[in-house]
């Protein structure tokens, strides 16, 4: 399953970018939809995404995240796509429920 690039920089962050946490949270409906991003705690990893993708911050979204964001209008760039055998081994569920 391919998951889709969010790459945000801090003053997007602090712009309101992270509204769509909030937008995708309230979508109880879908209980697939999950959006991942790296461990807070694994810097080596956080530079190795900052580095590939730009930005401060980068997030993945599942199929059905990336689905849900495109039918909420949010004002999202989605880069690039990657296999889950590329998502970070260490991860924070930022929307979604934990495995």
């Amino acid at each position: 399953m391919p998951y889709h690039i969010v790459a945000l920089t801090i003053a997007q962050v602090r712009g309101g970018s992270l509204q769509f946490q909030r937008v995708l949270g309230g979508l109880l409906e879908q209980p697939d939809i999950k959006v991942y991003s790296a461990s807070p705690f694994d810097l080596d990893e956080r530079k190795r995404l900052k580095d590939r993708f730009g930005g401060d911050i980068v997030y993945f979204f599942n199929d059905a995240a990336h689905l849900a964001a495109l039918a909420s209008d949010l004002d999202l760039s989605f880069s690039a796509e990657i296999p889950d055998s590329e998502l970070p081994r260490r991860r924070t569920v930022v929307v979604g429920r934990p495995e």
